[in-house]
């Protein structure tokens, strides 16, 4: 249902672009330019020029930097450039919500030609060494990466095949019978060396790291690859016929990709998003500066009146039978309780909210924000900002600028960046792993200078590296919100100065070890847990007891931000042959007193925020009426109580003067039934209509 909405709003969007070009006068337009936002570098065969992903348009700029030349437009995400052989063409993945395509552009007629589509994302792409077949990774989720490969013509082959393994990056030998891939299960990745004929296997490195991005030399004598370690990236060399491989150029994490120049004495270094030259004998790098000028339709005019509305602010408690609200560059600039006695502003757009109830935009307090995508079915749902606890930094950087640009829609996003997680990890895509204190700052001030709004840390950091990343997190103004209670208990975060919880995992904090459904192992694998691991068995846990009661007044003793995804923790009858009599009956009382715990941490004080995890906003909101939260409550908790967690509550939340104009109208009154707001008719982001019904 989700993906049929999407889709048919980016219809609709592309048949008014397409309405506006037949339009006899010219359309105007607005220039952007950006000196980052890249991603995924590609050398040219002569190493004369670079290709390269900038905020989803492939863009060809000389080696040593300049001004970039757009070569993808239109609708689409575009990402992993890899030139042929010759040098006259490019292929590229091209995103769009029924999927990827893999696309091979001719830089001679400008002629493009999709010769594969795949539901899923396509990922790192590499022409054979002779020209013809091109190479490329087919990411179906994170624990399911495989590499491909296609004849022109032909029909793809799978080449690799390990279930719940993934392959993010590779490297062809010259002469294409080896490829190099990094290869992982839970936690880091090691390299290894298959003959693609034989599928013999070699393993290269047998680390606790992750080993990544790796890069054969065109000569065949030596590779690069980039391992991530604590926090730290390392580019290393090493050698083809054997020996040891040695750090050349090391910094803190911030997703470093390689593309090796052809004399192989250079390679070109993204970091951070911005292009460098490194040199691979000495170490040093030199910034190959771009710019890249985007092109783009005009915007209207962020102002707008809203006459005749039934205001509705959570955030400040006030109700207005008949508001008169004035739009402004974007921002609420007036709000009047009717419209007598004030003029229409001269020349601003009128909007007739009679009988509609205007609200601000909700936050998805729990969202990862994966695809370009995702933007257009959330507007529709009402959702103006998200907060993403866990993805990778670069993507999600990418994308909040692109909307912020005006180059996607979607809401604004507040990203944690990667998941800081103890070894064996669970997500590795999107997770950086630590297990020393000492890391902790330098990582923490890197994803800071990077751009992030808060920090997440996950439930396989040991205690003392939990402490310290949120120490330095409070030194340097981030936030911090966690999905822990294996290693380290609700307490001991909260000591620490921990500001937020993810999910309701509160069994550490309550149960003996042997009650705990991680057991001993310290693991919440669900094949050795059969109780989903956002699940748990709470027969042991009273909501309304005293134990739970003096944890609740920790957290809003500790100004905690809770985010319980509690919808997500109801199973359905559909989904009773997963477990046994006894196990179903366990799952659904947990649901029924976990839902008693949330009610209870509400009406204590603690910070309700709602999030879903990926799923449905207005289900959370069912979930806790249920629980028997009161509606203005659950209101703010989808408004105003993310801003505040934040430390926005100035900038958006409520409907205040000054405020981002984020705000939605509902054919119905939510403070009635939460029901109600699955009616939204209009959807305003920062002053422009984004969603009409």
């Amino acid at each position: 249902m989700r993906r049929c909405l999407l889709i048919s709003l980016l219809l609709i969007t592309q048949l008014l672009a397409v309405a506006a070009s037949a339009q006899p006068f010219a359309q105007k337009t607005r220039t952007i330019i950006v000196d980052h936002g890249a991603q995924d570098p590609a050398v040219s065969p002569d190493g004369a020029q670079l290709a390269v992903s900038i905020l989803g348009k492939i863009w060809l700029l000389p080696a040593r930097g300049g001004n970039a030349q757009q070569l993808s437009e239109g609708f689409g995400w575009d990402t992993h450039p890899a030139w042929s052989p010759d040098g006259g063409f490019i292929a590229y993945a091209h995103q769009l919500p029924s999927g990827t395509d893999l696309i091979v552009r001719n830089l001679t007629t400008g002629n493009s030609t999709a010769i594969y589509h795949s539901e899923a994302e396509i990922g790192q792409i590499t022409y054979h060494p002779k020209g013809g077949e091109v190479f490329f990774i087919v990411a179906r989720s994170q624990y399911d990466a495989h590499l491909f490969k296609i004849a022109p013509g032909g029909e793809a082959k799978q080449l690799t095949h390990a279930e719940n393994w993934h392959e993010w990056s590779f490297a062809l030998s010259p002469d294409a019978k080896e490829v190099i891939l990094d290869s992982g299960h839970y936690g880091g990745s090691d390299l290894y060396r298959i003959q693609l004929d034989s599928q013999q296997m070699t393993r290269l490195t047998r680390t606790p790291a992750h080993e990544h991005n790796v890069a054969w030399s065109r000569d065949g004598k030596s590779w690069a690859f980039v391992q991530t370690d604590n926090g730290v990236d390392r580019v290393m060399l090493q050698p083809a016929t054997g020996g040891a491989a040695r750090a050349i150029y090391w910094s803190a994490y911030d997703q470093k990709q390689l593309a090796l120049l052809p004399d192989g004495q250079a390679a070109v270094l993204c970091a951070a998003r911005k292009l460098y030259r490194l040199n691979l004998a000495s170490g040093e790098i030199a910034l190959i500066p771009f710019t890249a000028r985007f092109v783009l339709p005009e915007q209207a005019k962020a102002d707008l009146v809203i006459t005749n509305a039934r205001l509705l602010d959570p955030g400040t408690n006030r109700i207005l039978p008949s508001a008169f609200v004035v739009i402004r560059d974007g921002r609420i600039s007036e709000i009047h309780a009717s419209q007598e006695g004030v003029g229409l502003p001269a020349g601003v757009p009128v909007l007739d909210a009679a009988g509609k109830t205007l609200m601000p935009g909700l936050m998805d307090n729990h969202y990862h924000y994966w695809s370009a995508f995702d933007g257009g079915a959330l507007l529709m749902r009402g959702v103006t900002e998200i907060r993403d606890p866990g993805v990778a930094i670069s993507m999600s950087m990418n994308f909040k600028e692109a909307i912020a640009l005006g180059l996607l829609e979607g809401p604004d996003l507040y990203t944690c960046g990667p998941l800081i997680d103890g070894l064996d990890g669970y997500h590795p895509y999107v997770d950086v792993e630590l297990n020393r204190p000492e890391a902790a700052a330098p990582l923490v001030r890197a994803l800071k200078a990077q751009g992030v709004d808060a920090l997440k840390v996950y439930f396989m950091l040991d205690p003392d590296v939990l402490r310290a990343i949120i120490k330095e997190a409070r030194a340097v103004g981030l936030p911090v919100t966690g999905h822990i209670g294996v290693r380290t208990s609700w307490r001991e975060a909260m000591e620490a100065g921990i500001s937020g919880f993810n999910h309701i995992r509160l069994w550490h904090d309550i149960l003996p070890l042997d009650r705990q459904p991680q057991g001993d192992n310290e693991s919440l694998d669900a094949t050795k847990n059969m109780i989903a691991r956002m699940q748990a068995n709470w027969n042991d846990i009273d909501p309304d007891g005293q134990a739970v009661g003096e944890i609740i007044k920790l957290m809003l003793a500790h100004h905690i931000g809770f985010d319980p995804t509690l919808a997500i923790q109801r199973l359905n009858d559909s989904e009773r042959k997963r477990f046994g009599i006894e196990q179903f009956a366990i799952v659904q009382d947990s649901y029924r007193r976990m839902s008693r715990f949330v009610a209870r941490a509400e009406k204590m004080g603690v910070l309700l925020l709602a999030g879903t995890d990926n799923e449905n906003l207005f289900e959370e909101l069912d979930a806790y009426a249920a629980a028997g939260i009161a509606n203005m409550a659950i209101l703010k908790a989808a408004t105003v109580n993310g801003a505040t967690w934040l430390g926005k509550q100035t900038d958006f939340g409520s409907i205040e003067s000054g405020k981002r104009a984020n705000l939605i109208l509902v054919d119905g009154d939510p403070l009635k039934d939460v029901k109600e707001l699955r009616r939204i008719s209009v959807v305003i982001k920062n002053g422009r209509i984004v969603f009409r019904k």
